[in-house]
C-alpha cells in the first residue's frame, strides 16, 4: 500500500502544519517523523516544510517490516517498548500517522470533517493500480470499478494489506475511517498451500516482533488452552503475519492467534458478565 507514502509527497506542507499545531498542546513535546529510508523522496519533502524554530526531527528509519506498527515504531525512535495493557500514552508517545495528519489539518485549517479517505487499490487482478480519495461510506465495490474493475481471473480480494489485511466474501461494503487499501490476487497462495505438521525449527520465533514462542502459542490454540495461551504471551501478538509467512510446514499461525486472542477476550467477558 502506497497511500501514506503518496500523502508525504503531495500533503507534506499540511503535514507539517497540522503537527506544528499538535505540539503546541503538550508542554516540551517534540514532533518526530519516523520515514523508512526507502522513502528518501518524501523526507526531502517533509524537510523542506520544517523551519529552524519548529520542535521538529526526522528519524530515518531501516526499511523493514513490521516497523510501521505502532509498538514497533515507538520502540524504533525512541527505544521505549509497551505492550498488551499499555497505551503509547504510557511511553509519553502519540503516534499519527501520514493520512490523520492530513485530516487534522483539514480539520484545523480548512474546517472539513472526516468525510473523505485515501486508498490504495492494487494487485495483479487490478486493471488500473492506483490511489483514491474516496467517500467515506462508498461501496468498496465502487472504489475497485473506479480503478477499472477486477481482472476474470481474479480469485481472492483483500481488504488492508498483504500480511494483516482479511479477504472479502463480499464487496458490497462500505468504505470506513481505517480503510487503507484493497489488493487483488489472480493466484491463491494460501489455499494452494499444503499444511504440514510443525517441525519445531525455530523460524516462527525468530521473527516475531513481540519476541514470542509461536510453536507453543500454536499449541495452546488448538488445545483450547486458553490460560495457557494468555500465560505465553498471546494477547502481545500484533497480528503482522510473519510467522505465518516464513512458516515451513504452511500453518496458519496468525490466524490461530487471532482466535485464540478473541476467546481470551470472550471468557474474561463472560467471567466479568458472571460477577
Amino acid at each position: 500500500l502506497t497511500v501514506d507514502y503518496r500523502v508525504m509527497l503531495e500533503k507534506g506542507e499540511q503535514i507539517v502544519k497540522a503537527m506544528r499545531i499538535v505540539s503546541k498542546l503538550f508542554e516540551n513535546a517534540k514532533i518526530v517523523f519516523g520515514i523508512e529510508d526507502n522513502k528518501s523522496d518524501s523526507i526531502k519533502v517533509i524537510n523542506g516544510f520544517i523551519k529552524p524554530d519548529d520542535k521538529m526531527d526526522i528519524c530515518q528509519l531501516k526499511t523493514k517490516y513490521p516497523q510501521g506498527g505502532e509498538r514497533s515504531l515507538i520502540y524504533a525512535v525512541t527505544g521505549r517498548k509497551i505492550n498488551s495493557h499499555m497505551l503509547p500514552a504510557d511511553a509519553k508517545c502519540i503516534v499519527i500517522n501520514a493520512s490523520t495528519a492530513y485530516a487534522i489539518y483539514n480539520a484545523l485549517y480548512e474546517n472539513l470533517p472526516l468525510i473523505h479517505r485515501y486508498m490504495t487499490v492494487s494487485g495483479e487482478g487490478v486493471n488500473n493500480c492506483n490511489n483514491f480519495k474516496v467517500p467515506i461510506g462508498m461501496s468498496q465495490k465502487d472504489v475497485i470499478e473506479a480503478a477499472g474493475g477486477l481482472k476474470p481471473e481474479v480469485c481472492k480480494v483483500i481488504a488492508g494489506g498483504p500480511m494483516t489485511g482479511s479477504a472479502m466474501g463480499n464487496l458490497d461494503v462500505p468504505v470506513q475511517k481505517t480503510s487503507s487499501g484493497i489488493i487483488a490476487f489472480t493466484f491463491d497462495d494460501v489455499a494452494a498451500m499444503n499444511q504440514s505438521n510443525c517441525i519445531h525449527c525455530g523460524k516462527c520465533m525468530s521473527v516475531c516482533p513481540s519476541n514470542l514462542v509461536p510453536q507453543m502459542l500454536c499449541k495452546a490454540v488448538k488445545e483450547n488452552d486458553t490460560d495457557r495461551f494468555e500465560s505465553l504471551g498471546g494477547m502481545e501478538c500484533v497480528q503482522c503475519g510473519c510467522c505465518s509467512y516464513v512458516c515451513p510446514a504452511k500453518i496458519p499461525l496468525t490466524g490461530m492467534f487471532i482466535m485464540g486472542k478473541a476467546e481470551v477476550k470472550s471468557k474474561a467477558k463472560r467471567n466479568g458478565g458472571a460477577k
